[in-house]
C-alpha cells in the first residue's frame, strides 16, 4: 500500500507539472506578437516581430504590405537599415511609396547603390538594379526635393535601362528643374532608346520649364512621328509659353521641323500643320486661333492629293477645342463630304464650339446624300447640341425606314432631345440626369452643365470621370474645362492610375491628361 500511495503521489506531481507547462506555452501563445506561426494577411504585430526573423522577414514585409496598416512603419524603416538584402529592400521600398512614408526618405536615398553594373552581368547586379529602380520610383511619389541630386546621379550612371526609366520619371514628379539640362541630351541623344527618351519627354513636360520647348516641338516630327503623343502631351502641360513655337511652326517657319519632314518621306505633307495646330488646340491659348485660321486658307489651297483633307481636320479639331466661334464657316463647309472621318470631326468641333446656328448645317446633312454611317455622327451632333425643337423632325426621320446605323444615331438623338424638353436650362435637372440608365442622356446632360457653366455640378461630374461610356466622359471633360475648377484634378488622377495600361479608354484618358494640363494653367 505505501508503495502503491507513492507511486499515486509521484504520478500526480508529474501531471501537475506537464499542466503547468501547458498552461505556460499556451499563454505565451496568446500575448500579443509572440504566436509561433503568424496568421497570413492580419495580425500586424506577429508580423512586426517576424521581421526580426531572417528566416520569416520575406513572408513579413508581403503581409504587412497586405494588411497595410502603418504602424508597421517604422519597424519596416528598421528592417530596411537592418538588411543588406536587395531583394528585401526592394519589396519594402515599394511598401513606402504605396503607403507615403515620406519619413523612410534618407534611408532610401542612402541605400541607392550607383556601382551596380548591367542586368547580365550578375543576378547580384539584376537585385541591385531591381532595388534601385523600386527606391527611384518611391523617392518620385513621395516628393522630397531631397532625392533630385542623389537621382539625377543614379540617371546617368545607372547601366540598367529600367533603372534610368524610374529616375527619370521620378524627377519629372519632383519637378526637377535642376534636371532640365540633363534630360534635354537624353531627348536629343539618337542612340539612346527609344523608350529612355520617351519618358525623357514626359519628365519634361511635368517639370514644365520653357526652355524645353523647342527640343519638344521638334519631338512632334522625330523618328516617324512616334514621340509625338507624348511630346503633344508635354508641352500642354507647359502651357502658353509653347503657343509662340507651335505658331512659328505650324506656319512653315520652323527650319529644324521643316528639315525633319522634308528629309523622310514617312512623314506626309501636312503633317507640319497638322501636328502643331493639334498641340495649340490642345494648350487651348485663344491667340492660337488667327494663325489657325490663316493656316486653314492656305491648305485649302494645295492639291486634293496632298493630304488636304485630313490635314484640315485637324485645324478644325483645334478650332474646336479652342471654342473659336470662326472655326463654325469651316466645320460646317466640310459636313457635306463624303468621308466619315472627316463629317465626325467637323460635327464634334460644332459641337464644342458650341453656337446652334450650326444645327440647320448639321441638319441639312444628316438627311441627304452619303453612305448612312456618315450621317450618324451629324445625328449625334444634333442630340448633343440641339434643342427640343430638333425633335419633332428626328421623331419623323426614324418614322421613315433607316439603315441600323442611322436608327441607332437617331434612337439615341431622340432620347438627348426629350431631356432637353424636360430640362432645358434646368441645372439641378440636367444633374440628376447624370445617373440616367441611357448614356446618351448622360452625355447629353454633361455638355449642357458645361454650356450653363454650371460651377453647383462639380461635384456630380467628378462622379461620373469615370463612366463606362467614353462619349459620357467626353462629354464630362467640355462640362470640368468650361467649368475650369481644378477640383476634379484628384479624382482624373486616381482613374488615370486605375487604369492605366487599359486599352479600353486610351484615347480618353489621354485627353483628360490634357484637360488637366489646361485646368492647372488655368489657375496659375
Amino acid at each position: 500500500m505505501e508503495n502503491r500511495s507513492e507511486t499515486t503521489r509521484t504520478r500526480g506531481f508529474v501531471m501537475k507539472t506537464a499542466l503547468s507547462a501547458v498552461s505556460l506555452v499556451l499563454g505565451l501563445m496568446l500575448l500579443p506578437g509572440c504566436q509561433s506561426e503568424c496568421k497570413p494577411g492580419q495580425d500586424a504585430d506577429c508580423w512586426i516581430d517576424a521581421l526580426k526573423d531572417p528566416k520569416k522577414i520575406e513572408k513579413a514585409i508581403d503581409n504587412l504590405k497586405q494588411i497595410g496598416d502603418k504602424k508597421a512603419e517604422a519597424p519596416l524603416i528598421e528592417a530596411f537599415k537592418a538588411t543588406t538584402n536587395p531583394k528585401y529592400r526592394e519589396r519594402i521600398a515599394e511598401i513606402f511609396r504605396k503607403w507615403g512614408t515620406k519619413s523612410a526618405v534618407p534611408i532610401l536615398i542612402a541605400s541607392i547603390d550607383f556601382t551596380a553594373g548591367p542586368d547580365k552581368e550578375s543576378m547580384k547586379s539584376k537585385r541591385l538594379n531591381r532595388m534601385n529602380q523600386k527606391i527611384a520610383s518611391a523617392l518620385g511619389e513621395l516628393g522630397d526635393k531631397s532625392a533630385i541630386q542623389p537621382l539625377i546621379r543614379l540617371m546617368k550612371v545607372t547601366k540598367s535601362p529600367n533603372v534610368q526609366r524610374a529616375a527619370i520619371r521620378a524627377l519629372g514628379e519632383l519637378g526637377a528643374t535642376e534636371a532640365v539640362d540633363e534630360l534635354l541630351a537624353i531627348v536629343n541623344d539618337t542612340t539612346a532608346h527609344k523608350i529612355i527618351r520617351m519618358n525623357a519627354i514626359y519628365a519634361l513636360g511635368e517639370i514644365g520649364d520653357p526652355k524645353a520647348v523647342d527640343t519638344l516641338v521638334l519631338c512632334l516630327y522625330r523618328d516617324k512621328a512616334i514621340y509625338f503623343f507624348q511630346a503633344r502631351l508635354a508641352l500642354a502641360k507647359i502651357g502658353k509659353p509653347a503657343v509662340p513655337a507651335l505658331t512659328k511652326t505650324m506656319l512653315g517657319r520652323n527650319i529644324e521641323a521643316n528639315k525633319i519632314v522634308e528629309t523622310n518621306i514617312e512623314v506626309l505633307k501636312g503633317a507640319i500643320e497638322a501636328n502643331a495646330a493639334l498641340t495649340l488646340g490642345d494648350i487651348g491659348d485663344p491667340s492660337a486661333a488667327e494663325p489657325i485660321l490663316e493656316t486653314i486658307k492656305k491648305v485649302e489651297a494645295w492639291e486634293a492629293e496632298t493630304n488636304k483633307l485630313i490635314t484640315l481636320t485637324r485645324l478644325i479639331t483645334a478650332l474646336g477645342n479652342l471654342g473659336d466661334k470662326r472655326g463654325l464657316a469651316f466645320a460646317t463647309k466640310y459636313l457635306g463630304t463624303e468621308y466619315w472621318d472627316v463629317r465626325y470631326v467637323c460635327a464634334e468641333a460644332i459641337n464644342k464650339i458650341s453656337d446652334r446656328s450650326a444645327l440647320e448645317a448639321l441638319y441639312k446633312y444628316a438627311t441627304t446624300g452619303g453612305h448612312p454611317k456618315t450621317r450618324a455622327p451629324l445625328i449625334d451632333a444634333i442630340g448633343n447640341l440641339g434643342t427640343d425643337e430638333y425633335l419633332e423632325k428626328m421623331q419623323q426621320m426614324a418614322k421613315q425606314p433607316q439603315d441600323p446605323t442611322v436608327k441607332k444615331a437617331l434612337d439615341a438623338t431622340i432620347k438627348r432631345l426629350q431631356a432637353y424638353k424636360q430640362c432645358k436650362q434646368n441645372v439641378q435637372c440636367w444633374i440628376s440626369k447624370l445617373d440616367d440608365k441611357e448614356e446618351a442622356v448622360r452625355e447629353k446632360a454633361a455638355y449642357e452643365l458645361g454650356r450653363l457653366n454650371a460651377k453647383q455640378a462639380v461635384d456630380a461630374l467628378v462622379k461620373h470621370v469615370g463612366d463606362q461610356s467614353e462619349a459620357v466622359r467626353f462629354g464630362v471633360m467640355f462640362a470640368l474645362d468650361r467649368i475650369g475648377s481644378t477640383k476634379p484634378i484628384p479624382a482624373i488622377k486616381e482613374l488615370l492610375k486605375k487604369e492605366k495600361g487599359s486599352t479600353r479608354f486610351k484615347v480618353a484618358n489621354f485627353n483628360y491628361e490634357v484637360l488637366m494640363a489646361r485646368l492647372k494653367n488655368r489657375s496659375k
